[in-house]
C-alpha cells in the first residue's frame, strides 16, 4: 500500500492559520477594491442616465418653445383674414409680425400652404432651401399637430430638419383655410446645439443623425464613436473610453425611422483615482497580515503542542492494552475530555463486542448480510417486511441477495456490487424491495463492509420508508400543485417558466406569459357565495386545460388568478388568436344549481421573451401590469406589455409623492365654476374644483391626481381640504355681501367608505359656522356599486341628517340607478355634459334629457345641465324646464379672486347670458 503524506500537527496548524488569515485578510482587500469599483461605475452609470435624461428634457422645451410661435402664427386673427381673403400680401405681413416676437428659440422654416396652393406664403429664412429641407411632398402627407424628423439622404451633409405642421380653421363651419408649418434646421444648428450645450453644462457636444454628425460644438464631431452609442433606438446609453464618458440620448425618431441623438464628452477620472489609491496600499497591507499570522502561528503551536504530546503518548499506551491513567490534565479543555473519552471508549469496545450479535437479532431495522451475492443472514424486522414468518431465516439463507429486490432495481444493485473495487459504492441509498406476495416496498438500505465468520461480507441495515415516500410525494404535490383545480401553483410555474425561457433562448425561440383574471368575481362569489366560488374557478380550469392542451402550463397564482405559458408560438397574431379564444371560452356561460346560470369574463395581460426581458419575475409583474390595464380600460379584453406602463407606473409614483407634500404644505387650490339660473340670469350656487401646478410636473390635470388620490389614500387628507377651504370661501362671500346661494364639493367612493367621514364632515361645519343646507356634496353613481363601501343608504342618510344636500354627479354614465332615487336621499341631479354636447332640436339626446328632467320633477330633485357651450343649448335646455346650467358658455372655471369679482359686478352676467332678463 503506497503510503501518504504526513505532516507534523504543529507545522500543519501554523501553516493553515498563516495561509488562513492572509489568504482571508487578501480576499477582504480585493472585496474591498471591487466594492469600490463597483460604487464608482454605479455612479458613472447613474450620472450618464440623468445627463441623457436632461438632453430629452432640454429638446423637449425646445421645440415647446418653437410650437408655442408656430400656434402663435396659427391664431393670429390677421392670417385669418388674409387666408379667407386669398391676401398673400397681409399674410407675408401677418408672418412677419408674428417673427418679430419671437424672443427665445428661432424659427428657420415658417411657411403657409393653402388647399391647392403650395408654398402660398414663405416667411422662412433666407437661407433655407424648402426643396430640400422640408419639400411639398413631404409636407402633403405631414399630420397636424405632430413634431416630426425629416432627413434628406440626397444632399451632402444630410439635411435634417424637425418641423410642426398647425391647421388654420374657420371657426364657424371647421373648413381647413390652409396650414401653417414651422421648424428649424437640426444640420449646423447653433441655436439646438447652443441650448443643450448650455443646459448639460458640455462643451464637447454633438447631434446624430443614424451614424451621421449632424451639428454639435467642439471637437467631437470629428472623432469616430463607438456603433454601440450609434444603434441604441430608443434607450439611451453610455460608453467609458479612458478617462473619457460619452452619453447617448436618442431625442426623436425620423419619419425614415432613424433617431435624431445626441451625443456628449465628459472628462472622468473616478475609476482611475480607485485603482490608484488600492495598488499604493495592497503591499504594506499584505506585509502586515503576514507578519501578523506568523507571529499568532508560533503562539499557537507553543500552546497545543505539549499537551498533543501528552496526549498521544497516552493513546499508545491503551493501543498496546496497557493500564495506565490518563494524562493530567493540560490547558486545552478538548484534549483533556478527549484522554476521558479515550479510557471510557476502550472499555466499552470490549463490552460493545460482546453485545453485538444480540443486539443485531433484536434490531427493529431489518439486517442483511451478504457476500458474494448469497444471503448469509436476514433478522426478524427483515423478515417481517418481506411478508415471512419471524425466526424462518431458513427461508432466504443461501438465496441470491437480488431476489430481496424489486426486478427493475437488480441492474442498479450489480453495478454498485461491480464498482466496489473502485471504492464508489453508495453507502446509503433508496431502493425497493420485494415482498413475499409480489408487492414491492421502499427500503432505506445502509451499507458497509464487514468480517462475518472471517470472510468479506457486506452487512446492510434496512428501514421501512413506505410510509415517508407517501408523504414525501403527498408534500410535493401540495408543494407545486393547487389544492382546488390540480393546476400548477405559482412556484412550480416560476420553475418551468424559469425552464421554459432557457431553452427558448438557447433554440431562437418566442415565449408568451399570459396572466388571466376574472372579471367581477368578487361580486358573484359574494352574491352566491364561496362553494358556487370554487365551482366557476374549477370551472375556468378545466376550460384553460382542454382549450390549451396538455402541453401547454396553465397555473393558478391565488384567487381567480391564472398564468399561461406559451412556448415556440409562431408570431403574434398566433398569441392574439389564442387570447382571443381564451376569453371567449371564459364567457361561456356557467351552469350552477338549481338552473341559474353565470356569465364570466376576464382580463388577460401579455408579455413576450425575449423582446419584454428574459427575467421570469420581471415578466410576471409585466403580464400582471398588462393584466391591470386591460381591466381598467374596458374588461373582457387583453393587452400586451408596453413600456409605456412601466412610464406611467413611475409617474404615478412621483404624482403620489408630490402629492402628498403639495397637500401637506397648502401648494393646491381651488377654482370655481358657477352654476347659475339661466331664465333670470342669476347664479345660484358654484362647484368647487381642486386644481394643482407643481414646479417641475406642470400642471397635472385633475383626473390623473385624483386617480392616484383614490389608488393611495391621499383622498381623505385631500378631501378634507377641499371641504374645509370651500366652506372658508363660502363664508367668505357672504361677509363681502355676495350670495351664491349654495356651494358644491365633489366627494369620491374612497371618502365614503371613511368611518370617520361624517364626523370630520360635522367638525368642519362647525369650525367654518356654515350653515349645512348651503353645503351640497357630489357624489357618482359609483358609490352605490363600490364593492368595498359601507352600505351607501347608511353613510348618505347621515350626511342628510347633518342638513347637507347631496347631488347625484353624472347621471346617466354609469349603470341604471333609478331606483336608487327613491331610496336615497338625492337633492340634485347633475345630467352629465355627454348628453349636452351636440345637443340639438329633435335628437334623441334632448329626448333623453326632457325625461330625466321630467322624471326628476315628479319626484321632487332638482335637476342641473352640465357642460353647455353654446347659447343654443342652453335655450333647449331652458325650454324644455331645466332651468339650472353650468357650462363654458356662461362662465369658465376660476380662482377665488375672479370668482369674487364675477359675483360683485352685476355687469358681468348679463354680458355672458344673452336670455338674461
Amino acid at each position: 500500500m503506497r503510503a501518504r503524506i504526513s505532516l507534523p500537527f504543529s507545522r500543519l496548524v501554523m501553516t493553515l492559520f498563516v495561509v488562513g488569515l492572509v489568504g482571508t485578510a487578501a480576499a477582504l482587500f480585493w472585496i474591498t477594491y471591487l466594492g469600490s469599483v463597483s460604487i464608482a461605475e454605479h455612479e458613472i452609470a447613474r450620472s450618464a442616465k440623468s445627463r441623457a435624461t436632461l438632453a430629452r428634457m432640454a429638446f423637449t422645451q425646445h421645440l415647446d418653445q418653437l410650437e408655442s410661435q408656430i400656434r402663435a402664427v396659427s391664431t393670429s386673427p390677421d392670417l385669418h383674414t388674409a387666408l379667407q381673403a386669398g391676401d398673400k400680401v397681409a399674410a407675408k405681413k401677418a408672418l412677419e409680425q408674428a417673427a418679430a416676437g419671437m424672443t427665445s428659440a428661432v424659427l428657420d422654416i415658417l411657411l403657409i400652404d393653402r388647399p391647392g396652393e403650395y408654398g402660398w406664403v414663405n416667411g422662412s429664412l433666407g437661407l433655407i432651401d424648402l426643396t430640400n429641407q422640408l419639400p411639398e411632398t413631404v409636407r402633403t402627407a405631414l399630420p397636424p399637430d405632430i413634431w416630426f424628423i425629416h432627413t434628406n439622404h440626397a444632399t451632402d451633409p444630410v439635411q435634417v430638419t424637425a418641423a410642426l405642421a398647425v391647421a388654420v380653421l374657420e371657426p364657424e363651419t371647421n373648413r381647413v383655410l390652409g396650414k401653417v408649418f414651422g421648424g428649424t434646421t437640426i444640420t449646423d444648428s447653433f441655436s439646438l446645439s447652443g441650448e443643450l450645450s448650455r443646459t448639460l453644462q458640455a462643451g464637447n457636444l454633438a447631434l446624430y443623425h443614424q451614424e451621421h454628425a449632424v451639428a454639435g460644438l467642439g471637437d467631437l464631431t470629428r472623432e469616430k464613436l463607438p456603433a454601440s452609442l450609434l444603434n441604441l433606438e430608443n434607450m439611451s446609453g453610455y460608453v467609458l473610453q479612458g478617462n473619457n464618458l460619452y452619453v447617448a440620448s436618442p431625442l426623436m425618431r425620423g419619419i425614415d425611422g432613424h433617431w435624431l441623438s445626441v451625443v456628449t464628452k465628459q472628462p472622468v477620472d473616478t475609476l482611475q483615482k480607485v485603482e490608484d489609491t488600492y495598488s499604493r496600499l495592497f503591499t504594506p497591507f499584505l506585509l502586515y497580515t503576514a507578519a501578523l499570522a506568523i507571529g499568532a502561528a508560533f503562539l499557537i503551536n507553543r500552546v497545543t503542542g505539549a499537551s498533543l504530546g501528552r496526549l498521544l503518548d497516552y493513546a499508545t499506551n491503551l493501543r498496546q492494552d496497557r493500564a495506565v491513567l490518563p494524562p493530567s490534565p493540560g490547558l486545552i479543555t478538548e484534549f483533556n475530555k478527549l484522554a476521558r473519552m479515550l479510557q471510557a471508549a476502550f472499555e466499552a469496545v470490549r463490552a460493545r463486542d460482546a453485545q453485538f450479535r444480540e443486539m443485531i437479532d433484536g434490531s427493529m431495522h431489518g439486517v442483511l448480510v451478504h457476500t458474494d451475492h448469497r444471503i448469509l443472514y436476514v433478522n426478524d424486522a427483515l423478515l417481517k417486511m418481506l411478508g415471512h414468518e419471524p425466526g424462518d431465516s431458513q427461508a432466504l439463507t443461501g438465496k441470491t441477495f437480488l431476489d430481496l429486490y424489486a426486478p427493475e432495481e437488480r441492474s442498479r444493485l450489480r453495478s454498485y456490487y461491480e464498482a466496489e473495487q473502485g471504492n464508489d459504492t453508495p453507502h446509503a441509498y433508496e431502493i425497493k424491495g420485494l415482498r413475499k406476495d409480489g408487492r414491492t416496498i421502499w427500503f432505506e438500505q445502509h451499507v458497509r463492509v464487514t468480517e462475518w465468520h472471517g470472510e468479506t461480507a457486506r452487512y446492510a441495515t434496512i428501514t421501512d420508508i413506505s410510509e415517508r415516500k407517501r408523504q414525501e410525494e403527498l408534500a410535493t404535490k401540495n408543494a407545486n400543485f393547487d389544492l382546488l383545480t390540480g393546476l400548477p401553483n405559482r412556484r412550480l410555474l416560476i420553475d418551468r417558466l424559469h425552464q421554459t425561457l432557457n431553452r427558448d433562448r438557447h433554440q431562437g425561440k418566442l415565449t408568451a406569459l399570459m396572466i388571466l383574471d376574472l372579471d367581477r368575481f368578487k361580486t358573484v362569489n359574494e352574491t352566491y357565495g364561496p362553494k358556487v366560488g370554487d365551482q366557476i374557478i374549477t370551472t375556468m380550469a378545466a376550460r384553460l386545460t382542454a382549450l390549451l392542451g396538455p402541453e401547454t402550463t396553465v397555473a393558478r397564482m391565488g384567487g381567480d388568478e391564472f398564468a399561461i405559458i406559451l412556448s415556440d408560438p409562431e408570431d403574434r397574431w398566433q398569441i392574439d388568436h389564442v387570447a382571443r379564444e381564451i376569453l371567449a371560452e371564459i364567457e361561456k356561460p356557467v351552469e350552477l344549481e338549481n338552473n341559474v346560470r353565470v356569465v364570466m369574463a376576464g382580463s388577460l395581460g401579455i408579455t413576450l421573451s425575449p423582446g419584454d426581458g428574459e427575467d421570469d419575475e420581471a415578466l410576471l409583474l409585466q403580464a400582471d401590469t398588462s393584466m391591470y390595464q386591460a381591466k381598467a380600460e374596458s374588461g373582457s379584453s387583453y393587452r400586451f406589455f408596453a413600456t409605456r406602463m412601466n412610464d406611467q407606473t413611475a409617474r404615478s409614483g412621483r404624482i403620489e409623492v408630490s402629492l402628498r407634500e403639495a397637500i401637506q404644505n397648502g401648494e393646491l387650490h381651488l377654482n370655481y365654476q358657477p352654476i347659475v339660473d339661466y331664465p333670470n340670469g342669476k347664479v345660484v350656487s358654484c362647484e368647487a374644483l381642486a386644481r394643482w401646478t407643481h414646479p417641475s410636473l406642470g400642471s397635472v390635470a385633475p383626473a390623473e391626481f385624483i386617480k392616484v388620490a383614490e389608488e393611495s389614500g391621499l383622498i381623505i387628507p385631500l378631501g378634507e381640504w377641499v371641504l374645509q377651504e370651500a366652506c372658508s370661501f363660502f363664508q367668505s362671500c357672504r361677509n363681502q355681501g355676495l350670495d351664491i346661494g349654495s356651494i358644491s364639493v365633489n366627494i369620491s367612493p374612497r371618502q365614503c367608505r371613511d368611518r370617520d367621514f361624517v364626523e370630520r364632515l360635522s367638525g368642519i361645519l362647525d369650525k367654518t359656522a356654515m350653515e349645512p343646507s348651503r353645503l351640497q356634496l357630489e357624489i357618482t353613481e359609483s358609490v352605490m356599486f363600490d364593492d368595498q363601501r359601507v352600505n351607501p343608504v347608511e353613510i348618505l342618510e347621515a350626511i342628510n341628517a347633518l342638513g347637507v344636500r347631496i347631488s347625484l354627479d353624472d347621471f346617466g354614465t354609469g349603470y341604471s340607478s333609478l331606483s336608487y332615487l327613491k331610496r336615497l336621499p338625492i337633492d340634485t341631479l347633475k345630467i352629465d355634459r355627454s348628453f349636452i354636447l351636440g345637443l340639438e332640436p329633435d335628437s334623441d339626446g334632448l329626448a333623453l334629457v326632457k325625461a330625466i328632467v321630467s322624471m326628476a320633477e315628479s319626484l321632487g330633485i332638482e335637476v342641473v345641465c352640465e357642460g353647455a357651450e353654446t347659447q343654443e343649448q342652453c335655450d333647449l335646455i331652458s325650454e324644455i324646464g331645466c332651468s339650472l346650467i353650468q357650462g363654458f358658455v356662461l362662465a369658465r372655471p376660476m380662482n377665488k379672486v375672479a370668482m369674487q369679482e364675477f359675483l360683485g359686478n352685476p355687469d358681468i352676467i348679463p354680458q355672458n347670458i344673452v336670455k338674461a332678463v
